[in-house]
């Protein structure tokens, strides 16, 4: 099959499965406040608002919402840092590493669900092609 082909296929799989792939696209989306909570509690050490930025790609207004949002509800602390005032240290509470878990728990057993359904082998392609996939989406970045 020619990559014209191949692509006028994948079109019509993804016109014809919108709401599949609105689906997986919320399986496999990682932001917002559960995504920023799951990789601090991942990166185990304090970080700044410019490292969820850069990690994340969203802006600079994003983060400091989403940092309000999860500090107000307890789940990390900002504590500024001395040598630049302008910039703050954020950490996780405990009540956030809590909540982190059990958000990555969830989030494994979604992903569970999925590789069940596919079988041990179908599921390492799926594993193999998206690692490509994303190789190839962060090289034209």
């Amino acid at each position: 099959m020619k990559t014209e082909q191949i692509a006028e296929e994948l079109n019509q799989i993804q016109i014809t499965h919108a709401k599949a792939f609105s689906r997986l696209a919320d399986m496999f989306t990682l932001n917002g406040e559960t995504g920023v909570l799951i990789w601090l509690n991942q990166q185990q050490r304090e970080v700044f608002a410019i490292d969820i930025i850069d990690h994340f790609g969203l802006t600079a207004g994003r983060v400091a919402n989403i940092v309000k949002k999860l500090e107000q509800k307890g789940y990390l602390t900002r504590e500024h840092n001395i040598t630049d005032l302008r910039k703050s240290l954020i950490r996780l509470t405990k009540s956030g590493m809590d909540y982190a878990e059990k958000q990555y728990t969830q989030m494994n057993k979604n992903h569970m669900s999925i590789i069940e359904a596919l079988g041990e082998e179908d599921s390492a392609t799926m594993l193999r092609l998206l690692k490509h996939i994303l190789s190839q989406l962060e090289l034209t970045v």
